[in-house]
């Protein structure tokens, strides 16, 4: 269940590699079996000195940490209800507002921030925002001040949605897809000009139809889901009479113009740099599973811990503690690089990671004993794309070269290599995704 990078502790480096490989076997027909079973023997022999050394076990304490203080577990409709007003916006947004829902006095501060510089043009707000001392997922909803608006018009609803999301976080996703399901069943949701509704291996995804505008849905959550939904008690449903033309209407679901989120690609708490993660639940963070540092929440410092599956709570103490006890992590962003460091009784661990735009990165993660595992990835908008990782015997490089009939992927270990290609039509995929119409 545990996607890329979704722990917080230092497995993301075996969870890249491993997700890697399967991409590998799953797409290409024409590379045998025996070959891959040269890549991954290649990756273990250029990376086992790193990953080794940075086991969880040699991270943290043996002792588990104590049960938290007492939160009041939300039944499924009660979570239903919660995320009704946010379930139908694009995929990446729901992520920033789960994520910024558990500082609402940050959300508070950003959004008297947005109305009193409305006509801020976005370039320079960005680098102002950038300056503020609030949460990535604060920030990056100060491109969508309707949304802003929304959630502090609303904030007693906003951090129920927080204390919710950050001590049900598996709940609440399920929630969201739950609530989609229904809003397609009923009619209401369907793919559009502004957006693409998809069904991919069971979960609905909704992604902007244009990555660089984005439009935020206006409806009514009562009755955009078909059978009447009760609304959160508090929650105000209220959305700003809109300039003329700017609301583009289908069925019951409207949208605001459009947001061009190009002014803000540059910084990493961007809208690019979040998305769900609907397989394990979780929402991810420039490739990392997000999980929230304020101290404000119920229950602060004991994630996950009211999950209704046993196996989601097991599954949310082990991405924050460790499957042995408690380790301590600080971030820090400069410019364009993050610091994370994890310490526990029995060592640290660190990553750095440098964004040069257009997705592409180079990161670097140190284990307790001074060896790294360094990654690279270039040409990412260019049509070439090289990803480099290396430890201390050796490293793995893939190459992949897109064109109009498809694309060509090398793949190189310390002693082989292995290559793939793609074309019209392109080879079979596991992956399933159909538009649904």
């Amino acid at each position: 269940m545990t996607p890329e990078l979704q722990q917080t502790h230092t497995p993301v480096v075996t969870g890249g590699i491993d997700k890697f490989i399967h991409e590998l076997h799953d797409t290409s027909q024409s590379v045998a079996a025996s070959t891959i079973k040269l890549v991954r023997a290649g990756i273990a022999v250029a990376l086992i000195c790193c990953i080794v050394p940075l086991r969880s076990a040699d991270l943290y304490a043996q002792q588990a940490p104590p049960a938290g203080p007492q939160y009041m577990q939300l039944s499924y409709e009660q979570l239903n209800q919660l995320v009704a007003p946010i379930a139908l916006y694009p995929d990446a947004l729901v992520a920033q507002i789960l994520a910024a829902s558990t500082y609402p006095t940050e959300i508070a501060d950003a959004d008297r921030f947005a109305q009193q510089n409305v006509n801020m043009p976005h370039q320079e707000l960005a680098r102002v925002v950038d300056t503020q001392a609030w949460d990535p997922s604060v920030k990056a909803l100060t491109a969508f001040p309707s949304v802003l608006s929304n959630l502090g018009r609303n904030l007693d609803w906003t951090s129920k949605l927080g204390n919710a999301y950050y001590n049900q976080p598996q709940d609440v996703m399920a929630a969201v897809q739950t609530m989609r399901q229904r809003a397609y069943a009923a009619g209401t949701l369907r793919s559009t000009p502004q957006e693409s509704v998809v069904y991919q291996q069971g979960y609905v995804v909704i992604q902007p139809v244009n990555p660089a505008v984005v439009y935020v849905p206006v409806y009514n959550p009562v009755i955009v889901y078909g059978a009447p939904v009760p609304i959160y008690p508090t929650y105000s449903y209220a959305p700003a009479p809109p300039a003329a033309g700017s609301i583009a209407v289908a069925a019951v679901v409207g949208f605001a113009a459009g947001v061009v989120v190009g002014a803000y690609s540059s910084y990493h708490w961007s809208y690019s740099c979040w998305s769900p993660n609907w397989y394990s639940h979780s929402v991810v963070y420039n490739n990392t599973a997000y999980v929230s540092r304020s101290v404000t929440v119920v229950n602060h410092g004991y994630y996950g811990y009211y999950d209704h599956s046993p196996t989601a709570r097991t599954y949310n103490q082990q991405m924050v503690y460790g499957p042995n006890g408690y380790a301590s992590r600080t971030a820090t962003t400069v410019g364009n690089q993050t610091n994370v460091r994890i310490t526990g009784p029995n060592g640290s661990a660190s990553r750095s990671t440098s964004y040069n735009g257009n997705g592409n990165y180079s990161s670097t993660i140190t284990g307790p004993n001074g060896q790294s595992v360094n990654r690279t990835v270039t040409g990412r908008g260019t049509g070439n794309v090289n990803a480099t990782t290396s430890g201390p015997n050796g490293s793995v490089n893939r190459s992949t070269s897109f064109n109009g009939n498809g694309s060509s992927t090398r793949v190189t270990t310390p002693n082989e290599s292995a290559s793939r290609g793609t074309g019209r039509p392109p080879v079979a995929r596991s992956r399933i995704e159909t538009k649904l119409r």
